[in-house]
């Protein structure tokens, strides 16, 4: 399974649902598979940094379904760190209402600062959830948002392995080693908050 299937397997839940509308309950959760910052980076098609302005909830078509709803986010993009060749200038981005659908919520009223990453639709508008990376600007370390300029980018070369038990080596070319669970028994760890990874190095 490649790293964008990974993240975006949560969204698969969420489109049967909208396939299958007349549903009443959401029988399943949502679920992501473990991922690096670095990952969610290299995996996104959108990464920006912006303030959220407002919301409102919308309807994807004319169903009666909540499970057709999403929250729409109006936002103030303060930098763009990828993205620029799909999107000059995003003033929405979007989610499920639902947790269960991997929906996320932001805090609209005091004008939060957010780190989002997500994916375009076909139709432009931007897609974001549980499985990207989202975050408060101020809950990333200094050099996550060092990172975030050039660091991400230049190491989606390497595949990153998560690490649950012992031994763990190395079992193929562009993979590296990330050792957190091991270390800290959190995916929150120094490396997540630290490190860039390239190959054959990770560089803190």
């Amino acid at each position: 399974m490649t790293m964008s299937q990974e993240r975006s397997a949560c969204l698969g839940l969420w489109v049967l649902l909208l396939l299958g509308a007349g549903m009443e309950e959401v029988v399943e959760g949502c679920s992501c598979h473990p991922a690096h910052p670095q990952q969610l980076f290299c995996s996104a098609e959108i990464v920006i940094r912006a303030k959220i302005s407002g919301e409102k909830i919308v309807s994807l078509s004319n169903s009666s379904s909540p499970y057709m709803k999403m929250i729409q986010y109006e936002i103030k993009m303060i930098k763009m760190f990828k993205g620029f060749d799909k999107a000059k200038d995003i003033q929405y981005v979007y989610t499920p209402v639902f947790s269960s659908l991997c929906g996320v919520k932001l805090d609209s009223n005091n004008k939060a600062g957010y780190l989002l990453s997500g994916s375009m639709w076909s139709d432009g508008r931007i897609s974001i959830g549980q499985c990207d990376l989202v975050e408060s600007w101020d809950n990333l370390s200094l050099s996550q948002k060092k990172n975030l300029n050039y660091r991400y980018q230049m190491g989606c070369e390497c595949r990153i392995n998560t690490c649950y038990t012992v031994p763990c080596a190395s079992t193929g070319e562009n993979e590296c080693l990330w050792t957190d669970w091991l270390l800290d028994n959190s995916l929150n760890g120094e490396q997540a908050r630290q490190y860039a990874y390239f190959l054959d190095m990770a560089d803190p």
